[in-house]
């Protein structure tokens, strides 16, 4: 599926009968499911495994995942009691200034290739300051998305949103990074926003959002989880974060996370029940529906980890 490989579909099929099946009894009148993978398992998009012929597991599930049930525990019982002293909703920093010679290396170690701007990314921060107003969010663009800003001001919000770049070091995941715009002269603000760094912050956000490439890969630790950008929030103070799986394609990404916070908000506007995951997986359909988006490609890469409330 991260290939856009047309052929998937016995595979995936074949895969929700030995991991979800087995489970249909209990799963009756379920609306969302929470997935605690184990070892090579985290690397298994569980939302686009086939029921059926043309129908996905997302299509019945909201579906959310956690490194282990003690973790999940943590996550969820991290109420919103600092939510009152906190200020805007929702912080976004998209289409960083990228430092020349910047390049990504893809899974294999085999190849290279020059990052570019990322305009789409730029649209996407765009529209959430418009779902959420003036007065409920700050964003950054540009030379304003800085390394520098994202750490001074983070803290203080209850949405985190970054659309940029995300290059996975597979040999040490905590070097895994996003990239921000740098601070000249500062070699502590050099535009790589490193997993190690983010762990050092003192977060208070209810959700992290990272829409860029792989942000959900890194080192499986038994018991833990995969260790990289999602842990590093966790443990910064981050309820929940929205990662990916695999290298996105821009576009589709821009679209289906304005649709995501659409959804949130609406919800939230309404007083409404409604979840994390489900608001992933009502962007998922929607994105689903357009014929260029249909491989799950560009609907399954993106997943919520932590708390689903």
């Amino acid at each position: 599926m991260a290939d856009r490989n047309p052929v998937f579909a016995g595979t995936a099929h074949e895969l929700y009968e030995l991991l979800i099946k087995p489970a249909a009894q209990q799963l009756k009148g379920v609306t969302s499911l929470c997935i605690i993978p184990d070892g090579i398992l985290w690397d298994v998009p569980f939302q686009a495994l086939m029921i059926q012929d043309d129908k996905y597991l997302v299509e019945d599930y909201a579906l959310y995942y956690a490194p282990s049930l003690t973790v999940l525990r943590e996550m969820t019982g991290r109420k919103d009691a600092d939510a009152e002293e906190v200020g805007a909703n929702l912080i976004a920093f998209g289409n960083p200034v990228i430092a020349a010679g910047s390049i990504s290396v893809d899974r294999s170690g085999n190849g290279e290739s020059a990052l570019r701007p990322l305009p789409e990314a730029e649209t996407e921060v765009h529209s959430l300051g418009q779902i959420y107003g003036s007065l409920q969010s700050k964003t950054f663009i540009g030379v304003e998305a800085s390394e520098k800003a994202f750490k001074a001001l983070a803290p203080s919000f209850r949405i985190i949103h970054l659309a940029t770049h995300g290059i996975l070091n597979n040999r040490h995941p905590l070097y895994s990074h996003l990239l921000l715009t740098k601070t000249n002269g500062d070699v502590e603000n050099d535009g790589l926003l490193e997993a190690r760094e983010i762990m050092s912050m003192n977060l208070q956000a209810d959700l992290a959002v990272l829409s860029a490439c792989e942000t959900a890969r890194g080192r499986v630790g038994a018991g833990e989880g995969v260790i990289g950008m999602s842990w590093a929030f966790f443990v910064a103070g981050s309820r929940t974060t929205v990662v990916s799986q695999w290298k996105v394609n821009s576009a589709s990404t821009a679209q289906l996370m304005v649709s995501f916070y659409r959804q949130l908000k609406s919800e939230a506007a309404r007083g409404g029940g409604g979840t994390k995951a489900n608001a992933l997986r009502l962007a998922a359909l929607a994105l689903m529906k357009d014929g260029r988006y249909r491989h799950p490609f560009y609907w399954a890469g993106f997943v919520v980890v932590g708390s689903n409330r």
